[in-house]
């Protein structure tokens, strides 16, 4: 379930409650709804866009997502060590492995003696570390393994 959290007071809250006042706001303003959800807006309604505040300490939500040049929260990180701990293989899927937050992951696990496989058109950062790769777009290397999972067809 996405999740925001407020930059103030680091409050968690699911995205339908603040849903309903995002949909009313671009249902009025703006002039196209993308699929990705994205808006376009016209000029003078984003020279006055406010931000919804955090009902609680009135500062600025975000996606409790970790963006680009943020820390990865502690808890999170040592749960996914823990993830691989327990794990036959990690298997990376459309990465780059570029940033730090998911590649050391790969290193760690192939320290351990993880399998790593990687499914990844071009070179990633992890290629040493890889058991097996799969040098394809992702969208075209999980299609063909559906295929050959689903066996052959029966018309």
């Amino acid at each position: 379930m996405p999740r925001w959290r407020t930059c103030g007071c680091s409050r968690s809250s699911a995205r339908r409650s603040y849903q309903s006042t995002w949909r009313a706001w671009t249902a009025a303003e703006a002039t196209r709804i993308n699929p990705d959800g994205d808006v376009e807006l016209p000029d003078d309604v984003v020279r006055t866009f406010t931000v919804v505040p955090c009902t609680v300490c009135g500062g600025v939500l975000k996606p409790d997502v970790v963006f680009f040049g943020e820390n990865v929260p502690k808890s999170r990180v040592e749960r996914c060590y823990s993830l691989i701990d327990d794990a036959n293989a990690v298997l990376v899927l459309g990465s780059s492995l570029t940033v730090m937050s998911g590649f050391r992951f790969v290193r760690y696990a192939a320290k351990a003696g993880t399998p790593v496989l990687i499914i990844n058109q071009g070179l990633t950062r992890g290629d040493p570390y890889a058991a097996f790769r799969v040098d394809l777009p992702l969208g075209q290397a999980l299609g063909e393994l559906v295929r050959k999972a689903s066996g052959p067809s029966h018309a």
